[in-house]
C-alpha cells in the first residue's frame, strides 16, 4: 500500500493511498460494518495505530519494584557530598578580600 499527502483546499490534508482490489473491497466492508466511510474508517484506524506507536516508543516503563525505588530516592533527599576543602578556602580568601576592599574604601 503506497500511501500519498496532498494539501487539500477543505478541511485539512488529502492521504491518497493504492492498494490492490482484494484490500481495498475488504476495508470497504469493515468500514461498512462500523458505521463509517471509507474515509473515515481509515483515518480512525490509522490514527488509533499511530497512538499505540507513539505509546510504546516515548513511555518509560519500570516495575513496580523500580518505581518504589524511584519514589523513596526522591522523598528522602540524600545529604550532599561535602563540597572540597580547596573550594570552601578559596571562597573565605575571596570574601575576605572584599571585606577588606570595603573597609579601605570607607
Amino acid at each position: 500500500m503506497k500511501m500519498h499527502s496532498h494539501a487539500g483546499t477543505k478541511g485539512g490534508t488529502r492521504l491518497v493511498a493504492r492498494t490492490d482490489h482484494e484490500t481495498q473491497e475488504f476495508l470497504a466492508q469493515a468500514a461498512e460494518l462500523s458505521g463509517m466511510t471509507l474515509s473515515q474508517f481509515l483515518i480512525e484506524s490509522a490514527r488509533d495505530k499511530a497512538e499505540r506507536v507513539v505509546d510504546q516508543m516515548t513511555r518509560i516503563r519500570v516495575s513496580v519494584e523500580t518505581g518504589n525505588r524511584m519514589l523513596e530516592l526522591l522523598d528522602h533527599k540524600r545529604p550532599r557530598k561535602p563540597t572540597s576543602s580547596k573550594l570552601i578556602e578559596d571562597a573565605l580568601d575571596y570574601g575576605e578580600t572584599i571585606n577588606a576592599s570595603e573597609t579601605y574604601q570607607d
